[in-house]
């Protein structure tokens, strides 16, 4: 998150049970929200209909994680261990990328990919 500038983290609390949900947010947009029970951790990526349509397009994104958000505005994910949080933080980058170009009107530069 420390190379996302500008995202926030906002405590949000349920409804009925009154548990703290650390929601993060980027220029108003919610990026995604966890919530954290025992040793579990799940993370729920949120999209709007512009963003799912242009993250579903991006080739460049792991097919099943575009076959996640096809099919709603919503992407659960458990978090078991590190391995589990790289495909789930290139969904929080594609997002921040898409709102970030909305914003400045320019695509954002994309970084050589090492071989």
């Amino acid at each position: 998150m420390r190379q996302l500038k500008g995202v926030t983290m906002k405590v949000q609390y349920e409804t009925h049970s009154r548990e703290p949900v650390p929601a993060f947010n980027y220029e108003g947009r919610q990026l995604f929200h966890l919530h954290a029970r025992g040793d579990e951790i799940s993370a729920t990526f949120h999209t709007d209909y512009k963003s799912r349509l242009r993250i579903v397009e991006n080739q460049t994104i792991d097919w099943r994680l575009r076959e996640q958000v096809r099919k709603r505005t919503w992407a659960a994910f458990t978090l078991k261990s590190v391995k589990d949080l790289g495909p789930f933080m290139e969904l929080v980058r594609a997002k921040y990328h898409l709102i970030n170009e909305e914003i400045t009107g320019k695509p954002a530069d994309a970084r050589p990919v090492a071989v």
